[in-house]
């Protein structure tokens, strides 16, 4: 009876594992959009194109309790599955507060994410955005440019 009762525990946890890891997939095409449209609201990046000097960014949010968060990068073809150093699927499970979050590695240039949240009843939805990195030289011209202005608004109000 013990060793039945240890069977049924451990298929009970592997199938808890399972029903998590399928809750959102390892990749998701650039035009699913979902089929629901409240079940999270992104925070940060606060508009769907945004610009950073920075290296690494934090995904924010807020949703609804229970509501699974999945976080994916464009690779070229698809939108693939933020994977921790052990190579498990970033996922975060929201609760009470009701906010998410995730730290996320950038490249120079044009990054492309995707945050998919699924409700416990299957629905889901996905938000889109886009976090372009600038180099330090192009942040130097833009800089140069507003100065130039600048100047020129004070020429003329003078």
């Amino acid at each position: 009876m013990k060793k039945i009762c240890a069977f049924l525990f451990a298929l009970i946890i592997m199938m808890s594992v399972v029903s998590v890891s399928a809750a959102n997939p390892a990749s998701i095409a650039a035009n699913d959009n979902g089929n629901a449209t409240n079940l999270i609201v992104v925070k940060k990046p606060e508009t769907k194109n945004s610009a950073t000097l920075k290296k690494t960014y934090g995904i924010t949010g807020t949703g609804k309790n229970g509501v699974n968060v999945a976080y994916y990068k464009w690779n070229g073809s698809a939108y693939v599955s933020i994977k921790d150093p052990s190579g498990v699927i970033a996922q975060t499970k929201i609760g009470t507060a009701g906010v998410f979050y995730k730290q996320v590695a950038l490249n120079e240039g044009h990054n492309k994410f995707a945050v998919r949240a699924e409700s416990p009843n299957g629905t889901y939805q996905v938000v889109y955005f886009d976090i372009n990195v600038l180099n330090q030289s192009i942040l130097t011209n833009i800089n140069g440019f507003s100065n130039g202005i600048q100047s020129l608004y004070n020429g003329w109000m003078n």
